[in-house]
């Protein structure tokens, strides 16, 4: 039995696919582009390029590899959502019916999926429990919320134990997708690097953080937790605390790098999408029913995403 990652060679996914080899599992990798180099030593990791919009091919590899866990995580960010609305719907809402229809169709046991705090969209001094509102502006939020609700059907109608996290923006090396919050992991690659980077939001703004190797931990705990103690079903996680701004971020990467040129140059529709995420995030209900709690402080963040990124890079 295999365990299938959606968008498998992204970001997250990667780092998933990482810690479930180091368990012996075996990893079904289905994305549009996946490098040829990708765990090419692995003899567990199956390698599949396919498209989440093409129904056929997810229900082919789904059918063909026995999986019988899928974490759903193909999608494409809030910044791409908004230039192309029409591909937002079609990858990120129709991508997860086909996921779970089949899922439905094939018997798989579990779907985890990775929803986001832009499925809100609320003002930036809401505190945010998973009961708030979900009113979401931006076409990417909209999408989320559509497949939380989907995901949840499909538990309720056709018995799938479907489970979600609502990730705050997440830090790690070898983000490559453009989002209206990857200024945070950009201006630490820059001032490694030893580049000049402008940041596209005041100095001021907070954004709810989180490191990625918590993230893919929270995706693991949730994955291996018992039915039974899962009453939301898709979670908040919290974030970084106490919530930093823009500029701590800043100020946190030139402990390291003093001479990193960091300069804050707003852009006005970057600005406007981010009045609709909250400063805080409440993950209580995470830590109630699976046990979740976050590890990684900004100071703890920075230094390991260096780490990180040197041994990447050498």
């Amino acid at each position: 039995m295999a365990i299938l990652i959606t968008g498998g060679a992204g970001f997250i996914g990667i780092e998933l696919a990482k810690e479930f080899l180091k368990r012996g599992e075996e990893i079904v990798i289905f994305d549009k582009v996946i490098d040829e180099e990708l765990f090419i030593k692995e003899k567990k990791v199956v390698k599949i390029k396919g498209d989440i919009t093409n129904w056929p091919e997810v229900l082919n590899v789904v059918q063909q590899h026995s999986v019988n866990t899928i974490f759903h995580l193909a999608a494409i960010l809030s910044a791409v959502s908004e230039g192309n609305p029409w591909a937002s719907i079609n990858i990120n809402a129709n991508g997860t019916f086909h996921v779970l229809e089949a899922a439905r169709l094939f018997q798989v046991k579990k779907v985890i999926f990775t929803s986001s705090m832009g499925a809100y969209g609320v003002t930036q001094d809401t505190i945010v429990t998973e009961d708030t509102i979900q009113r979401p502006s931006i076409m990417y939020g909209v999408t989320k919320v559509f497949s939380e609700l989907l995901g949840l059907y499909y538990q309720r109608k056709f018995g799938i134990d479907f489970r979600g996290v609502r990730f705050p923006q997440l830090i790690g090396t070898g983000v490559k997708t453009m989002g209206f919050g990857q200024y945070n992991p950009w201006l630490i690659e820059a001032a490694i690097k030893g580049e000049p980077f402008d940041v596209w939001v005041p100095e001021d703004t907070v954004m709810p953080l989180m490191y990625i190797k918590d993230a893919i931990r929270s995706l693991i705990l949730l994955c291996d937790a018992e039915e039974g103690r899962l009453i939301k079903r898709v979670y908040n996680l919290g974030q970084i605390t106490p919530p930093p701004t823009a500029r701590d971020v800043v100020e946190t990467v030139k402990q390291h790098y003093p001479d990193a040129r960091i300069n804050f140059k707003p852009d006005p529709n970057a600005v406007a999408v981010l009045k609709t995420i909250p400063r805080i995030i409440k993950g209580d209900s995470a830590e109630q029913e699976w046990g979740w709690r976050i590890e990684y402080s900004l100071d703890d963040t920075v230094k390991d995403f260096i780490e990180e990124f040197k041994k990447m890079n050498t």
